[in-house]
């Protein structure tokens, strides 16, 4: 099992619209290609970790089902309409996927 990690980081004072752009995301276009399946989490930062540092969690069976989600999500349109609306409130070349093997 993995976790899948997308990290960015918000624009100062716009880490509220980063996450309800992410939320949207989630409702709009994970639902789509079965999100809930990945226990799908949203984390910000907090102790120890920069406050505008935005993250999303999932949890893979396999990297065969995470290669399965990125071929899905990359063939929706409103995908990359959603990455062209996100592009003005994160910070450029923040963009960052951590790939964990859960062990325990």
């Amino acid at each position: 099992m993995f976790s899948a990690r997308w990290q960015i980081d918000a624009n100062f004072g716009h880490k509220q619209t980063v996450l309800e752009l992410l939320k949207k995301w989630e409702r709009e276009i994970g639902s789509q290609v079965g999100l809930a399946d990945l226990q799908f989490q949203i984390m910000t930062g907090s102790i120890g970790a920069r406050e505008a540092t935005v993250e999303s969690h999932h949890q893979v069976e396999s990297l065969a089902q995470l290669e399965a989600f990125f071929a899905k999500i990359n063939k929706i349109d409103a995908h990359a309409k959603w990455g062209k609306e996100m592009e003005p409130y994160v910070v450029s070349g923040t963009s960052l996927w951590n790939i964990y093997r859960i062990v325990e």
